[in-house]
């Protein structure tokens, strides 16, 4: 076990990134921030700037990366493809060549996009087929490093969301809509299996601390179409909101997408679990969990 650690965050404003930043030892982390500012947090341009040259490395005492960086956005990496690319992929094989060369483990923070959704709960045997232009990024991210001398990890994550309010958590985006009674199109036969963000942080622990290697799926347990996780959402909110909820269930072919989106992007987790003993916690309990939090506030300031 690696009690002597300390991980350098690249992407400290990103959904997962700012996580670890707000619940880990200060001491134990530095972060860096590429769109939105963080305090503490050194501006890290992906494509355009060297670690190295902003000090973040040698004589710093990480023992740990954690990429979590890039532009995330699928319409982004769709329309403007060589900038994106640069962002998501020249940059950070880029960071990743200057980490392994200071000694420092990288954990790359990669995607079931690398897959084409044909298939349900894909492993890491499985060979990726990208569909969508951010997956063909980070597989070519995920291809430098399997020739790369280890240590380093790469965590294959799906739908990412929490029990707490974030712009980028999904279920609270879902809560929103809900409350402002607004009509929310929602696809029945794209399936996920969605995982808690804190669950995703055990993972990263985990690696950390046991200095793991190699590729692992780190995903939920369940699975569930995008319209059945909203109905399990829907199921904790007041009963006056469930009421007046609007839901257009429809396929994922009837949203407007610059590009094909996947309609399978489940992944099965047993390698991880296996090797981590760690088991996610069930969406019905992140849900319950989500409206406790944001409905207690309500009350307390009614």
């Amino acid at each position: 076990m690696n009690n002597e650690w300390r991980v350098l965050v690249l992407g400290g404003s990103g959904f997962v990134g700012s996580r670890v930043i707000r619940t880990w030892d200060p001491l134990r982390v530095e972060a860096t921030y590429f769109t939105r500012p963080i305090e503490g947090a050194v501006r890290f341009d992906v494509a355009n700037e060297r670690l190295s040259d902003l000090g973040l490395l040698r004589g710093r005492g990480f023992t740990h990366a954690i990429l979590a960086q890039g532009m995330t956005k699928l319409k982004d990496c769709a329309v403007i493809p060589a900038t994106s690319a640069s962002i998501n992929v020249h940059g950070t094989i880029a960071a990743i060549d200057e980490l392994l060369d200071a000694g420092v483990h990288p954990i790359f923070l990669s995607s079931d996009g690398v897959f084409d959704g044909a298939r349900s709960l894909r492993t890491e045997d499985d060979e990726p087929h990208p569909i969508l232009r951010y997956g063909e990024q980070k597989l070519e991210v995920e291809a430098h490093l399997a020739k790369a001398p280890a240590p380093w990890t790469i965590l294959r994550l799906t739908k990412v969301v929490a029990s707490f309010p974030h712009p980028r958590n999904l279920l609270y985006q879902w809560l929103m809509q809900l409350v402002r009674s607004e009509s929310i199109m929602c696809a029945r036969d794209q399936v996920l299996s969605p995982i808690d963000i804190d669950d995703v942080l055990r993972a990263l622990l985990f690696v950390i601390e046991t200095n793991a290697t190699g590729l692992f799926n780190v995903s939920g347990s369940e699975t569930f179409s995008r319209l059945n996780l909203l109905y399990t959402l829907i199921n904790h909110v007041p009963r006056s909101i469930r009421r007046q909820a609007v839901i257009q269930p429809c396929s994922i072919m009837d949203i407007n997408a610059v590009e094909k989106l996947p309609q399978d992007c489940s992944l099965l987790n047993s390698k991880f679990k296996l090797a981590s003993g760690l088991s996610p916690r069930s969406m019905d309990r992140v849900c319950a969990d989500l409206c406790d939090a944001v409905f207690a506030e309500s009350k307390a300031l009614a």
